[in-house]
């Protein structure tokens, strides 16, 4: 089996593991979580793990406390190695309620990100106001990735049809993808619920979402249930061990992988 171009370059080239497309990638995304960090913190994790990861969301607000030029030699450092960057959700409400949700669109387009994040999770939003945010966004030329769920709100996933409602609005109102939260999912309750994640994934289709999976049995699950193409919202921490799972070398089994190739 032909190896990949990233990979005939890593260490023990001679092993062989599960082929992956190169990027830029159109499903089996792994995404990363920047919660403000510093931009030696950023150059790490490029060198550890860059080939992996597909974009990086900055997320929980912290690019509003973070000056302009940080920023934009983060994004640039990102940029060099191939990964895009999208804007988390939190400043996006707070510019909604303020009601300068087309000005923060339109300077999140000229820092040069490629997305930003529709949510409500820290205010309240009608399906018909973030339908609405998600065309102003997209007007601005941004990709929108629209969230389904809510933070601090496991019971979101009481009614499978209204998620289902609000899947639909989103991707006819122009999202890009859909970010299916952890809370309510697999954190914050007894049972992970794999049964809405397949009626999703039926109903639609896998790569219409970021499935956010922070934990070991969670990822393994996603990959192992739904493929190694599935898009996965994860902790900068976690990309490597994402990758062997999504290669086939860690988790579903060693011995399963050398049978297989």
């Amino acid at each position: 089996m032909e190896q990949d171009p990233d990979l005939r370059r890593m260490a023990f080239p001679f092993i062989r593991v599960a082929p992956r497309p190169d990027k830029p990638r159109s499903a089996g995304l792994t995404i990363v979580a920047d919660r403000g960090m510093a931009l030696h913190r950023i150059a790490d994790l490029i060198e550890a793990a860059g080939p992996y990861i597909d974009l990086v969301k900055i997320a929980i607000g912290a690019y509003r406390l973070q000056p302009e030029a940080f920023i934009r030699r983060k994004i640039a450092a990102l940029h060099e190695a191939q990964i895009g960057v999208f804007f988390a959700g939190d400043v996006s409400e707070a510019a909604f309620v303020q009601g300068v949700s087309a000005r923060f669109y339109e300077t999140v387009k000229a820092f040069g990100a490629e997305a930003v994040e529709v949510s409500s999770a820290q205010v309240t939003m009608s399906l018909n106001d973030k339908c609405e945010l998600i065309r102003m966004a997209s007007g601005a030329g941004l990709k929108v990735v629209a969230e389904a769920g809510q933070k601090g709100h496991e019971d979101w996933t009481a009614s499978q049809s209204y998620v289902f409602a609000q899947v639909e609005a989103y991707r006819k109102a122009g999202a890009w993808k859909v970010l299916v939260q952890g809370e309510g999912v697999s954190e914050g309750v007894v049972q992970f619920k794999g049964d809405l994640v397949l009626n999703l994934v039926a109903r639609f289709d896998v790569q219409d979402f970021i499935f956010q999976a922070k934990d070991g049995a969670t990822q393994t699950w996603y990959v192992g249930t739904l493929g190694n193409q599935v898009n996965l919202d994860v902790d900068d921490h976690q990309v490597i061990d994402v990758e062997l799972m999504r290669r086939g070398i860690r988790k579903r089994g060693v011995f399963g992988l050398i049978g297989s190739l």
